[in-house]
């Protein structure tokens, strides 16, 4: 029986923004709650993930997984990410989700959160740029943008920089084909 890598299952709840996501058997989340401060009016999701990271992980975590406050899952969608992970624990997997004009105000309608070049409503599966919502980033990553100044990072451009560290240091993007979460922010 092949055992399951260990991972870090954070959901990022931004100034109580997020909707309670029913339990699933088998799964922890750490819900980690962040808000606006003076100086960080979109609060530092980059220090509570770095801070997150540091506090829970061990030698033996592989990597993160992150949900945001506003995306639910469903049993499925976290067995087929489970599947993603334990066949390849070193790549980024991100499920595919749509976001909407609510969340990002340039958009002309809902558009993938994952993408190549640019967004759009084709769907990508050798994409390039990824917006958090439901993914995974392993260790070799999230070690990397803790080195490079992740908790000094500001939204939004936390996920921005954690795609560009991703390509820079080669690391494969693969989205998670029969895995649907819904971004509740439209």
């Amino acid at each position: 029986m092949t055992r399951l890598p260990e991972f870090l299952f954070i959901r990022m709840v931004w100034d109580r923004t997020g909707w309670p996501q029913p339990r699933i058997v088998g799964s922890r989340p750490f819900d980690l709650h962040y808000g606006p401060e003076p100086d960080y009016p979109f609060g530092r999701r980059g220090k509570a993930m770095a801070g997150a990271w540091e506090q829970l992980s061990t030698t033996d975590t592989r990597g993160m997984l992150v949900q945001d406050g506003d995306v639910l899952i469903d049993p499925h969608d976290f067995m087929m990410m489970l599947s993603a992970i334990v066949t390849e624990p070193g790549a980024v997997h991100v499920a595919p989700v749509k976001i909407w004009p609510a969340s990002k105000a340039e958009l002309p309608g809902w558009q993938w959160a994952h993408w190549k070049g640019h967004g759009s409503q084709e769907i990508e599966y050798e994409p390039d740029f990824f917006c958090f919502n439901f993914t995974y980033i392993p260790r070799a990553l999230i070690e990397r943008c803790i080195r490079d100044g992740l908790k000094t990072w500001r939204f939004p451009g936390v996920d921005t920089r954690v795609a560009r560290a991703c390509r820079a240091a080669n690391i494969p993007i693969r989205v998670v084909k029969d895995c649907a979460p819904k971004h509740m922010h439209f």
